[in-house]
């Protein structure tokens, strides 16, 4: 939930509101007579911020990937290994039975994307 705060405040706590900025990594909504007038945010935000603002797709897709990576594989070998370890749970399950045809799991998503759009 934002955090909402009248211009006094900001005006007599601005040590505290400025750690919360750079703790909390969020925007700080500023009202001035009851109505929204500035947001807030810490430096290291805002530079993220305009940094994502700049970024191709191509870029932004890049970046996401590799920071999915870096958080789950502390190496490239140690990301095959698990992507084998997949591959090979998938056989499995395609031998047993258990696996279900790509087109019925298109079709599936597909009518369900559609159902959600016209919401």
């Amino acid at each position: 939930m934002p955090l909402i705060i009248p211009c006094a405040d900001l005006r007599n706590n601005y040590n505290k509101i400025s750690q919360i900025c750079h703790k909390t990594n969020e925007a700080i909504y500023i009202t001035k007579n009851g109505s929204n007038d500035l947001v807030l945010l810490s430096d290291e935000a805002y530079n993220q911020l305009s940094k994502a603002s700049y970024e191709t797709e191509e870029e932004r897709i890049d970046r996401l990937i590799s920071e999915h990576f870096n958080k789950y594989y502390s190496s490239f070998e140690k990301f095959k290994k698990d992507i084998y370890k997949k591959i090979d749970f998938a056989l499995n399950e395609i031998e047993n039975g258990k696996a279900i045809p790509m087109e019925k799991v298109v079709s599936e998503m597909e009518a369900k994307y559609n159902d959600n759009k016209t919401v």
